[in-house]
């Protein structure tokens, strides 16, 4: 599109910067209409958050949102009964039959051994002979954590707490002392 020589006269402002002469070009109407828009959007928004306080800021949601969770933490932590810190025997046959069955289906008898006895990857459970310490407190957080450096994988993400009770304590209960045939070899250190 060319621009007639009487017409670009009419748009050349009437600077100059060094020999450089300047084009008065408007702006396409959809830029304008944008420019517009976004001028009505700042303004709205300065009136509703800033002046009238009625919508909530950034750092007010995310305030808010920490003190949500906090107090959700709160409650599950009141609901939950025991942890690795608190944790109990259980010596009833349901539960040491429920540990049994988890001791089978979470591999657990692939280093450890049917009966506990161990093998060339896991530990003797029936001894008193332990790596991480023998109480129930110790065992659970062995369970439930791992220990990456030993190989024991961590359980947190397939057991909940409960059923992590119940495998300690048929580990505890019932196969600490079985003395199977075959047992391997002591490792750590003893306790009574």
């Amino acid at each position: 599109m060319e621009i007639k020589e009487n017409e670009r006269n009419a748009l050349i402002e009437e600077h100059d910067y060094d020999g450089i002469k300047e084009l008065d070009n408007k702006p396409p109407p959809w830029i304008m209409w944008l420019f517009y828009i976004t001028i009505f959007w700042a303004v709205m928004y300065l009136v509703v958050f800033h002046v009238l306080k009625i919508g909530k800021l950034q750092d007010q949601e995310y305030v808010e949102e920490v003190n949500k969770a906090t107090i959700l933490q709160q409650q599950l932590a009141a609901t939950k009964t025991f942890d690795e810190t608190n944790v109990v025997l259980l010596t009833d046959d349901a539960s040491l039959s429920l540990g049994k069955e988890m001791f089978t289906a979470k591999t657990c008898v692939t280093c450890h051994g049917s009966q506990g006895e161990g093998n060339a990857i896991g530990p003797n459970l029936t001894d008193e002979y332990w790596i991480s310490g023998n109480t129930p407190n110790d065992v659970f957080k062995t369970i439930k954590y791992g220990n990456a450096i030993k190989g024991m994988t961590p359980f947190k993400d397939q057991l909940n707490d409960e059923k992590i009770q119940q495998l300690v304590s048929y580990v505890l209960v019932s196969l600490k002392g079985s003395n199977p045939p075959n047992a391997k070899a002591p490792q750590g250190e003893k306790y009574e």
